[in-house]
């Protein structure tokens, strides 16, 4: 197993952690809490020592132990818990690793689209109701128009029918004078 104390090419980061450290977030959760360990280890800052998984690419899902405080100024102190992989173990994992970081990525970005489309269905929605109220007014606007048009209809079909009575009148009155005419004339 290696370890490290000395500040000096022991790791690449000034967050501490073995050499390749990543910052990138573990693909997977973690089964135990940092410190939920036995039996314990103290960093030389006295303190219980954090284990973490590695996810860099030449130390992926290899554990190592390092000071808890080394992110806020404690010791620069860490050591691997478990051995190296081999180049096949490796490099899968590393590939595992970068297929589950890509389909978090991608649900991310799904999930904003999912939201723009839930507000675009809501916007439509909202529309909608509107629309069917603007045509349910009109409806109720037609309705009433054709209610006042059938109250006026009626006069001015008692108008058009007395007016109907003296055109057939005339024309009677104008055909009997003809016949009468006709037989005086004879």
């Amino acid at each position: 197993m290696e370890s490290s104390s000395s500040p000096s090419g022991a790791r690449s980061s000034s967050h501490g952690g073995p050499p390749g450290y990543s910052p990138n977030p573990s693909p997977i959760p973690y089964r135990e809490q940092p410190l939920a360990y036995e039996p314990s280890e103290d960093c030389p800052c006295h303190k219980k020592a954090a284990r973490w998984i590695s996810w860099s690419n030449g130390n992926p899902g290899r554990r190592y132990l390092t000071c808890q405080r080394s992110r806020v100024g404690g010791c620069r102190w860490w050591r691997w818990i478990d051995d190296p992989t081999t180049p096949f173990l490796r490099q899968l994992l590393v590939d595992l690793r970068d297929a589950v970081n890509n389909l978090r990525r991608e649900n991310t970005q799904l999930r904003g689209v999912n939201a723009d489309l839930e507000m675009g269905i809501e916007d439509r929605s909202t529309q909608n109701n509107a629309l069917r109220d603007a045509l349910r007014k009109m409806k109720e606007q037609n309705q009433a128009l054709e209610e006042k048009l059938g109250q006026t209809e009626g006069p001015l079909n008692v108008k058009n029918n007395g007016h109907q009575k003296r055109m057939l009148f005339s024309v009677v009155l104008i055909v009997m004078i003809v016949c009468l005419v006709s037989k005086l004339a004879a």
